[in-house]
């Protein structure tokens, strides 16, 4: 699913890919290590009506539509968003003390269907564990802003005592005018170089959330 999202978002034109067309709900759950270090990120996505609609017909999952999956079904499901193509960062990024840390590919991978919503989660493990004490900044978004994530749900923290973790949400409005910005420049750009259409800007981290995690001094 997710590398037909990102091929999509790649060929459409600016116009069409100046506001998001799938929509994510999000939850994290960050799990330290023995010694207190943070070790791995479980992520959980929950899709939008139209884009479970979408997944479920692709993948023959509720054609009865009542709402609920057979084991079968359910079976199906698993891996649907994971199929990544190459060089692509799964839409989670972390940073800390304002520095990128790679994430390893994903695990553990499970799919759900409820209510008519698909949904899915993986383990993402990171090469060398981090210190809390430093500034931890987890993010999801999508660089073409065709997917929009949505920290929905409180981050679970696992493995250690005196954590906590904070959701920063964007000013919309400034990030609405930078993106009108960027889309006003690809337009003057493309116009001037006579081309039909330019290729879309990364704008999505203007409006993406963070969910900042600290730890106490000696827990």
């Amino acid at each position: 699913m997710k590398h037909w999202l990102t091929a999509l978002a790649l060929t459409v034109p600016g116009a069409l890919g100046a506001h998001p067309h799938v929509f994510v709900e999000t939850g994290f759950e960050v799990i330290f290590n023995d010694a207190g270090l943070i070790e791995a990120v479980r992520v959980n996505w929950r899709y939008d009506e139209l884009t479970s609609l979408y997944v479920t017909e692709e993948r023959g999952v509720d054609s009865d539509y009542d709402g609920e999956a057979t084991e079968a079904e359910l079976e199906a499901l698993q891996g649907f968003d994971m199929n990544w193509p190459e060089g692509f960062k799964g839409d989670t990024y972390l940073t800390v003390d304002g520095v990128a840390v790679a994430l390893g590919p994903p695990e553990e991978i499970g799919a759900g269907f409820e209510g008519g919503m698909v949904s899915s989660s993986h383990l993402r493990r990171l090469a060398d564990p981090v210190d809390p004490a430093k500034v931890v900044v987890l993010s999801p978004y999508d660089e073409t802003y065709y997917s929009a994530y949505e920290v929905t749900s409180e981050t679970v923290l696992t493995g250690r005592e005196g954590c906590r973790a904070e959701l920063w949400v964007p000013d919309y409005d400034a990030a609405a005018e930078q993106l009108q910005a960027a889309l006003d420049e690809l337009q003057g750009t493309a116009q001037a170089q006579g081309m039909d259409e330019a290729e879309f800007p990364p704008v999505g981290d203007m409006f993406a959330q963070e969910v900042r995690v600290a730890c106490d001094a000696g827990s």
